[in-house]
């Protein structure tokens, strides 16, 4: 068993590619043979339990550095994306960080919430390295029973891929331009130019997206008071399930361009139709404001 401080092999090695020198030392330290490359419906984990770690690489990062996802050659670029760390783990830790910590401990030094569809408590540690994050979450004895470190990835409402038929992100584009045109955006996302020719509708809602916010519409797009009800809402996250973007586009426009049959009309992008469900995404948020809807994974903040 290696004697190595397996933590600053691990911090260089996230967010590079599975064939950078610094996943491959990774790699050897856990006595395993080296990354494979990952495919959109599976990622690859490496780990030794006996040295109390499991590091997982995927093709996909919702990262501005890491999008779109590619291929070199017929195998898709995979990196070194995230790692669990046990109790028995030995490397070292995050400063102010003991496995011996219980909940009234961890609480009183780092912040404090309950994340997930199960509800599990966990908190957040200073970032180990610009680009990364680090999470713990606690067991029912209120002691720590894993670490998660990994690439500092944003919560995804709206993405425009290269390959992507722009018909299928119609409907995005009408939330995208909703949420420039009524304060949701971050006030420095847009240029003043940019939100002027919105509001005198110079560039249709799928343009909007694909232009001037680049094809992403992404947590750091948005207001901080407003990414969980953007998350719920495009995600189908919900609480009721129905009062999600799906559920609105189907009564509205009768389905999703996405869930349309080659051949099915498709509902165009054009100021007629984003007049037609922007009152529902008012609706909405007034909803989310009042507390009738919420999201069934982002809850509020622990006091």
């Amino acid at each position: 068993m290696t004697t190595e401080d397996l933590t600053p092999l691990l911090l260089d090695a996230l967010g590079k590619r599975i064939d950078d020198p610094a996943a491959v030392r990774l790699a050897e330290a856990l006595g395993k043979k080296p990354f494979k490359n990952a495919t959109p419906g599976n990622r690859c984990d490496i780990g030794n339990r006996k040295l109390g770690i499991e590091v997982i690489a995927e093709m996909n990062l919702a990262t501005r550095s890491h999008f779109p996802p590619r291929k070199d050659g017929r195998k898709w670029v995979t990196w070194v994306s995230a790692a669990f760390i046990y109790p028995n783990y030995r490397g070292s830790l995050p400063a102010g960080f003991d496995w011996q910590m219980d909940d009234a401990a961890l609480t009183a030094r780092f912040k404090r919430r309950v994340e997930g569809a199960v509800e599990e408590v966990r908190f957040t540690l200073p970032p180990p390295a610009e680009g990364l994050r680090a999470k713990v979450s606690i067991n029912s004895a209120g002691l720590p029973k894993h670490m998660l470190v990994s690439v500092d990835e944003e919560e995804t409402y709206a993405t425009i891929y290269p390959d992507s038929k722009p018909e299928h992100s119609v409907e995005d584009g009408f939330f995208a331009s909703w949420c420039a045109l009524n304060g949701i955006l971050r006030q420095d996302r847009l240029a003043a130019g940019q939100l002027d020719a919105l509001r005198k509708r110079e560039l249709s809602p799928l343009a909007f997206l694909s232009s001037s916010l680049g094809g992403l519409l992404w947590q750091n797009d948005v207001r901080p008071e407003h990414a969980a009800f953007c998350h719920a809402y495009m995600n189908r996250l919900m609480e009721p399930e129905k009062a999600s973007a799906l559920f609105d586009t189907q009564e509205t426009f009768g389905d999703s361009n996405n869930w349309r049959k080659p051949g099915d009309a498709m509902t165009q992008d054009g100021w007629e139709n984003f007049d037609r469900i922007a009152p529902r995404y008012a609706q909405r948020l007034e909803q989310w404001n009042r507390r009738e809807i919420h999201s069934m994974v982002d809850w509020p903040e622990q006091p």
